[in-house]
Protein backbone atom coordinates (compact mmCIF):
# COMPACT_ATOMS: atom_id res chain seq x y z
CA UNK A 1 0.00 0.00 0.00
CA UNK A 2 1.75 3.11 -0.69
CA UNK A 3 -0.09 7.18 -0.91
CA UNK A 4 -1.02 9.54 -3.68
CA UNK A 5 1.94 11.30 -2.49
CA UNK A 6 4.22 8.54 -2.59
CA UNK A 7 3.14 7.22 -6.08
CA UNK A 8 2.86 10.37 -7.22
CA UNK A 9 7.24 11.02 -6.07
CA UNK A 10 8.22 7.83 -7.07
CA UNK A 11 7.39 8.47 -11.01
CA UNK A 12 8.41 11.64 -10.76
CA UNK A 13 11.93 10.59 -9.31
CA UNK A 14 12.34 7.51 -11.69
CA UNK A 15 10.97 9.91 -14.73
CA UNK A 16 13.83 12.64 -14.07
CA UNK A 17 16.32 9.42 -13.68
CA UNK A 18 15.04 8.38 -17.03
CA UNK A 19 15.43 11.45 -18.80
CA UNK A 20 19.07 11.85 -17.28
CA UNK A 21 20.21 9.03 -18.84
CA UNK A 22 18.12 9.15 -22.47
CA UNK A 23 19.35 12.86 -22.59
CA UNK A 24 23.19 12.03 -21.97
CA UNK A 25 24.43 12.00 -25.43
CA UNK A 26 27.83 11.91 -24.66
CA UNK A 27 29.92 9.68 -27.49
CA UNK A 28 31.32 6.64 -27.02
CA UNK A 29 30.21 7.02 -23.28
CA UNK A 30 27.11 3.93 -24.24
CA UNK A 31 26.80 2.10 -27.29
CA UNK A 32 24.00 3.32 -29.51
CA UNK A 33 21.32 0.19 -28.68
CA UNK A 34 21.95 1.68 -24.98
CA UNK A 35 20.75 4.75 -25.78
CA UNK A 36 17.91 4.16 -27.35
CA UNK A 37 16.99 1.82 -24.77
CA UNK A 38 17.29 4.98 -22.37
CA UNK A 39 15.07 7.13 -24.54
CA UNK A 40 12.50 4.23 -24.83
CA UNK A 41 12.14 3.63 -21.03
CA UNK A 42 11.63 7.15 -20.81
CA UNK A 43 9.16 7.44 -23.17
CA UNK A 44 7.18 4.40 -21.96
CA UNK A 45 7.24 5.41 -18.38
CA UNK A 46 6.10 9.43 -18.91
CA UNK A 47 3.69 8.65 -21.15
CA UNK A 48 2.21 5.94 -18.25
CA UNK A 49 2.52 8.07 -15.63
CA UNK A 50 0.38 10.72 -17.54
CA UNK A 51 -2.16 8.44 -18.41
CA UNK A 52 -2.52 7.24 -14.89
CA UNK A 53 -2.44 10.61 -13.14
CA UNK A 54 -5.16 11.57 -15.39
CA UNK A 55 -7.21 8.55 -15.13
CA UNK A 56 -7.10 8.55 -11.07
CA UNK A 57 -6.23 11.89 -10.19
CA UNK A 58 -8.04 14.71 -11.99
CA UNK A 59 -11.56 12.73 -11.71
CA UNK A 60 -10.93 13.46 -7.67
CA UNK A 61 -9.84 16.49 -8.35
CA UNK A 62 -13.19 17.78 -9.93
CA UNK A 63 -14.93 15.53 -7.28
CA UNK A 64 -13.49 17.18 -4.35
CA UNK A 65 -12.03 20.26 -5.16
CA UNK A 66 -14.27 22.00 -7.23
CA UNK A 67 -12.41 24.99 -6.65
CA UNK A 68 -9.45 23.52 -8.24
CA UNK A 69 -10.98 22.30 -11.53
CA UNK A 70 -8.86 25.46 -13.67
CA UNK A 71 -5.75 23.31 -11.93
CA UNK A 72 -6.95 19.98 -13.73
CA UNK A 73 -7.96 21.63 -17.02
CA UNK A 74 -4.29 23.54 -16.80
CA UNK A 75 -2.62 20.75 -15.85
CA UNK A 76 -4.47 18.26 -18.93
CA UNK A 77 -3.07 21.41 -21.31
CA UNK A 78 0.39 21.09 -19.73
CA UNK A 79 0.11 17.24 -19.85
CA UNK A 80 -0.66 17.46 -23.93
CA UNK A 81 2.02 20.02 -24.81
CA UNK A 82 3.99 17.20 -22.82
CA UNK A 83 2.75 14.37 -24.83
CA UNK A 84 3.50 16.20 -27.98
CA UNK A 85 6.75 17.19 -26.93
CA UNK A 86 7.45 13.06 -26.17
CA UNK A 87 5.89 12.47 -29.95
CA UNK A 88 8.78 14.38 -31.43
CA UNK A 89 11.56 12.60 -29.54
CA UNK A 90 10.03 8.96 -30.44
CA UNK A 91 9.73 10.76 -34.12
CA UNK A 92 13.60 11.46 -33.83
CA UNK A 93 14.57 8.46 -31.90
CA UNK A 94 12.99 6.40 -34.87
CA UNK A 95 14.12 9.05 -37.63
CA UNK A 96 11.04 10.42 -38.83
CA UNK A 97 12.09 12.68 -41.86
CA UNK A 98 10.54 15.96 -40.00
CA UNK A 99 12.84 15.44 -37.24
CA UNK A 100 16.09 14.60 -38.84
CA UNK A 101 17.17 18.56 -39.12
CA UNK A 102 16.25 19.12 -35.29
CA UNK A 103 19.08 18.96 -33.02
CA UNK A 104 18.79 16.52 -29.88
CA UNK A 105 19.85 19.20 -27.72
CA UNK A 106 16.79 21.18 -28.85
CA UNK A 107 14.52 18.26 -28.43
CA UNK A 108 15.51 17.47 -25.01
CA UNK A 109 15.26 20.80 -23.84
CA UNK A 110 11.78 20.49 -24.49
CA UNK A 111 10.93 17.84 -22.71
CA UNK A 112 12.86 19.04 -19.88
CA UNK A 113 10.73 22.44 -19.69
CA UNK A 114 7.14 20.32 -20.71
CA UNK A 115 8.10 18.00 -17.54
CA UNK A 116 8.65 20.48 -15.01
CA UNK A 117 5.54 22.02 -15.48
CA UNK A 118 3.83 19.04 -15.53
CA UNK A 119 5.49 17.92 -12.30
CA UNK A 120 5.40 21.35 -10.63
CA UNK A 121 1.30 21.20 -11.41
CA UNK A 122 1.21 17.55 -10.30
CA UNK A 123 3.07 18.75 -6.67
CA UNK A 124 0.21 21.44 -6.34
CA UNK A 125 -2.20 18.90 -7.29
CA UNK A 126 -1.28 16.14 -4.69
CA UNK A 127 -0.45 18.98 -1.60
CA UNK A 128 -4.67 20.55 -2.25
CA UNK A 129 -5.99 16.67 -2.00
CA UNK A 130 -3.37 15.95 0.80
CA UNK A 131 -5.48 18.39 2.62
CA UNK A 132 -8.76 16.80 2.13
CA UNK A 133 -8.41 13.18 1.77
CA UNK A 134 -8.53 10.26 4.47
CA UNK A 135 -5.05 8.63 5.19
CA UNK A 136 -7.56 6.00 3.41
CA UNK A 137 -8.63 7.61 0.85
CA UNK A 138 -4.51 8.56 -0.14
CA UNK A 139 -3.37 4.85 -0.15
CA UNK A 140 -6.77 3.73 -1.98
CA UNK A 141 -5.40 6.37 -4.83
CA UNK A 142 -2.06 5.80 -4.94
CA UNK A 143 -2.52 2.00 -4.79
CA UNK A 144 -4.77 2.81 -8.30
CA UNK A 145 -2.15 4.55 -9.68
CA UNK A 146 0.27 1.52 -9.28
CA UNK A 147 -2.44 -0.38 -11.30
CA UNK A 148 -3.34 2.02 -13.52
CA UNK A 149 0.14 2.62 -14.69
CA UNK A 150 0.95 -0.95 -15.76
CA UNK A 151 -1.95 -1.37 -17.82
CA UNK A 152 -1.71 2.62 -19.33
CA UNK A 153 -0.60 3.23 -23.46
CA UNK A 154 2.67 3.23 -23.66
CA UNK A 155 3.18 5.79 -26.18
CA UNK A 156 2.11 9.57 -25.93
CA UNK A 157 -1.20 10.17 -27.91
CA UNK A 158 -1.95 13.80 -27.52
CA UNK A 159 -4.38 14.06 -30.02
CA UNK A 160 -6.79 11.63 -28.98
CA UNK A 161 -9.35 11.75 -25.95
CA UNK A 162 -7.91 11.71 -22.45
CA UNK A 163 -11.27 12.27 -20.36
CA UNK A 164 -14.49 10.50 -19.94
CA UNK A 165 -15.94 7.30 -21.27
CA UNK A 166 -13.95 8.31 -24.58
CA UNK A 167 -11.06 8.60 -22.77
CA UNK A 168 -11.51 5.45 -21.34
CA UNK A 169 -12.27 2.99 -23.90
CA UNK A 170 -9.18 4.95 -26.05
CA UNK A 171 -6.48 3.86 -22.78
CA UNK A 172 -7.93 0.00 -23.19
CA UNK A 173 -7.33 0.08 -27.28
CA UNK A 174 -4.39 1.89 -27.30
CA UNK A 175 -2.73 0.37 -24.65
CA UNK A 176 -3.43 -3.00 -26.36
CA UNK A 177 -2.26 -1.69 -29.41
CA UNK A 178 0.45 0.38 -28.27
CA UNK A 179 2.02 -3.36 -26.46
CA UNK A 180 1.66 -4.79 -30.05
CA UNK A 181 3.32 -2.26 -32.16
CA UNK A 182 6.13 -2.32 -28.81
CA UNK A 183 7.60 -5.95 -30.01
CA UNK A 184 7.11 -4.97 -33.64
CA UNK A 185 9.67 -2.22 -33.10
CA UNK A 186 11.81 -3.71 -30.12
CA UNK A 187 10.78 -1.28 -27.67
CA UNK A 188 11.93 -1.24 -24.36
CA UNK A 189 9.06 -0.92 -21.68
CA UNK A 190 10.59 -1.21 -18.25
CA UNK A 191 7.51 -0.64 -16.54
CA UNK A 192 7.74 2.33 -13.08
CA UNK A 193 8.38 0.87 -10.25
CA UNK A 194 5.96 0.33 -7.74
CA UNK A 195 6.45 2.54 -4.54
CA UNK A 196 6.84 0.39 -1.40
CA UNK A 197 4.33 1.28 1.76
CA UNK A 198 5.26 3.95 3.90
Amino acid sequence: MTTLHQAVEKHIHTNLERLDRAADRSPGVRPIGDRRASVDEFLVATAQHLSAIIQVVLPVVHRRLPESRSLAREYLAAAKRLERALVMTKAKQYGQSQNVGRPWSRVWASVREDLSAVTEMERLIVARLSDVLSDTEAHALGDRIAVATHHAPTRSHPHLPHQGVAGKVVRVVWGRADRVWDEVEGRVTRPLPTPEAG
